[in-house]
């Protein structure tokens, strides 16, 4: 196993162990089933093993990593099921967000939201599944910031590793040219100020595009269920 990056740095040592190691999971340089040793990631990060300890919990509680006492602690199989309740809790939240937002949306709101968009479609086009993930989540948190609800954002970030990991691990299933097109649809409804069409698009990115995607992965076999 190897991880990128130097040393930690000492003021936030299980924050950053966290990102480490979450960026080498949803990335696949840590594949599911591999075993995670605490002193093996303390030596490689530079760091001690209690940090290592905080983050490991912590990517355990967002479903990356699964932990046996005194078994073992190892980067969790790619749950589809658990894929599929993630990108509908995520639609749930961000359609939610709409409802409040949509009354206190100001013009510079708009601007910095369409801006967002823009670069979901640039991720989009070139096919940058990575980009693309976190440009989604930075759209779907600008509307919860605009209704100003700190839950909403918490909860998007919970939910995206576990979607940004299997979009990575089933990159030929991702269909850039109908994500456009409702990203595109979804920029149009937004300056327009249409709500009704602004969550119909929602409905159908998550519903039928981003659902259709986990389809053909568990259908072509593209991910792995279960650790070897």
């Amino acid at each position: 196993m190897a991880l990128s990056g130097g040393p930690l740095e000492r003021k936030s040592m299980s924050d950053e162990a966290y990102a480490r190691l979450q960026d080498a999971i949803i990335s696949g340089e840590l594949p599911p089933g591999e075993r995670l040793r605490d002193y093996d990631l303390a030596e490689r990060l530079g760091t001690s093993k209690t940090p290592i300890r905080h983050a490991l919990d912590r990517l355990a509680d967002h479903g990356l990593v699964e932990m046996q006492r005194n078994r073992y602690t190892r980067v969790a199989p790619i749950d589809l099921e658990g894929v599929r309740d993630a990108v509908d809790l995520f639609g749930d939240i961000w359609i939610g967000s709409l409802r409040h937002a949509k009354a206190v949306i100001e013009a510079d709101d708009l601007a910095h939201l369409t801006a967002l968009a823009d670069e979901v479609v640039a991720a989009a086009h070139v096919r940058d599944v990575a980009g693309f993930g976190i440009a989604l989540r930075s759209l779907a948190t600008g509307f919860a910031r605009i209704e100003g609800n700190a839950a909403r954002a918490v909860a998007i970030e919970r939910l995206d590793p576990q979607i940004r990991r299997f979009a990575q691990h089933a990159r030929d299933a991702f269909d850039a040219e109908a994500v456009s097109a409702c990203v595109k649809a979804l920029r149009v409804a937004l300056i327009e100020r249409d709500v009704v069409e602004t969550r119909s698009v929602l409905v159908t990115l998550f519903d039928d595009v981003l659902s259709g995607m986990i389809d053909r992965a568990e259908e072509r076999g593209l991910v792995r269920s279960d650790p070897e």
